[in-house]
């Protein structure tokens, strides 16, 4: 379970942001991961270390100001294919392609390669803004949107889980109190503490109905948007926020849990990496 919250400025003003963008990764507590980098290909974001999975990402984003997150389609019991190829690469290969994201959506489709379901939130800079676009299984060609504030989860995008909603509407309060630049340091403030909301937001009957065949109490503990579930060895692990500005500054704050990851006890790694957004040449 992950979730993704994303403010578009589409005519900003010295002072304000072109983007903010906020995403929770929720995985296995075990599962081998580096933190946020600049890897060798000039991709920033953490990086997938799993036997079979080495080398992907769930988000990313390149000096050019192109961002990729993945974000898996929560499915009934033994509904998961392990034949599928790993998702984590749709991120690589688009933030490494030179192509659009509709072209790149294509080419997934023509490939004809079998995923597990899942949603690709692809988000491009253009003269003034951002332009945001998401593909997911059913269908490759790209729905583009031009609302200021979206909000992704593991649910179809027309059947969004309550969390996702709350989230998209608290993220609209956060950035109409605190979206100026001036504000940077309050406004990272209620990102971090709006994704660390362990609220149940129940009843949910979609997340009832995607969970079919689960335990109760674990669907009940899915419906929270910072989710633990200690029982089963899962949780979310890692919150990062993206910030673009006015003048193309970026920053990008991962918070992340220390590996090996002890849940009674758990450390903290927080990194900022900020820089200027290149020109595609």
């Amino acid at each position: 379970m992950c979730l993704l919250f994303v403010y578009i400025n589409p005519s900003p003003k010295e002072g304000e942001y072109k983007l903010v963008l906020v995403n929770n990764r929720d995985e296995t507590y075990s599962r081998p991961t580096k933190p946020a980098h600049f890897w060798d290909t000039g991709i920033l974001g953490g990086m997938d270390v799993e036997k079979g999975r080495e080398g992907g990402t769930w988000l990313g984003i390149t000096k050019t100001g192109k961002i990729g997150c993945l974000l898996n389609i929560f499915q009934p019991k033994d509904s998961f294919s392990k034949d599928g190829a790993g998702r984590g690469f749709l991120v690589v290969n688009y933030l490494l392609e030179n192509i659009s994201g509709i072209e790149y959506g294509e080419n997934i489709a023509k490939a004809g390669v079998y995923y597990n379901p899942y949603h690709l939130v692809v988000l491009e800079p253009n003269k003034h803004s951002y332009n945001l676009m998401y593909f997911n299984n059913n269908s490759n060609a790209g729905q583009e949107f031009d609302s200021r504030f979206q909000g992704f989860g593991n649910c179809p995008g027309d059947k969004p889980f309550k969390k996702v909603l709350k989230g998209k509407n608290e993220l609209e309060k956060i950035i109409n109190k605190y979206g100026k630049i001036s504000q940077e340091k309050e406004l990272v403030q209620e990102l971090h503490a709006m994704m660390q909301d362990q609220e149940k937001n129940l009843p949910d009957q979609q997340l009832v109905a995607q969970g079919r065949g689960h335990p109760e109490a674990l669907v009940k503990d899915l419906s929270s948007i910072w989710v633990s579930c200690p029982y089963v060895n899962y949780g979310t692990r890692t919150t990062t926020i993206i910030l673009v500005d006015y003048s193309d500054r970026v920053v990008f704050r991962e918070r992340t849990m220390k590996e090996p990851v002890t849940i009674e006890n758990v450390e903290w790694d927080v990194s900022e990496f900020t820089f200027q957004r290149q020109s595609e040449l």
